[in-house]
């Protein structure tokens, strides 16, 4: 799986994270992941991927996620209203977000049994790898040659 950059302008990435992991790494660190706000975890594993994203307050049904395109999108909404009255103040408050997060998967994923698990405020993705073509043996005769 292909993970692509995310920046404000949405230009792609000037350069491999894990080719040379220490190279802007503050920079690397203070752009992307506090901008998107959506904060995610990614493992790979050996037959498949597990993306872990924190929704904390997100409701199941405020919760989107879709693949187009080799592409998987999250995205989720957090409404909240409060409205009380308490001694001689009446209150009333309202917050209202969006965060999104994509990903490119590349032909590395099985897109049709990718499974979601959505728990305490914490999302689980598991993108099973498709089916590599698996090595065969081919026994090749040796002739002597005189």
């Amino acid at each position: 799986m292909k993970l692509v950059r995310w920046t404000p302008t949405s230009a792609p990435a000037r350069r491999n994270f894990w080719a040379d992991p220490f190279v802007d790494l503050f920079d690397l660190w203070a752009s992307d992941n506090r901008d998107s706000g959506l904060r995610v975890d990614l493992v790979e594993k050996d037959d498949h991927y597990v993306i872990s994203a924190e929704l904390p307050g997100v409701k199941s049904e405020d919760l989107n996620i879709s693949v187009d395109n080799d592409v998987l999108t999250i995205s989720a909404e957090k409404r909240d209203e409060f409205e009380g009255q308490e001694g001689g103040v009446y209150r009333r408050e309202r917050s209202f977000g969006r965060v999104s997060r994509s990903f490119q998967l590349g032909s590395q994923v099985d897109v049709d049994k990718i499974d979601a698990e959505y728990k305490d405020g914490v999302l689980k993705l598991t993108l099973p790898k498709v089916e590599k073509a698996k090595p065969r043996e081919v026994k090749v005769k040796v002739k002597n040659a005189k």
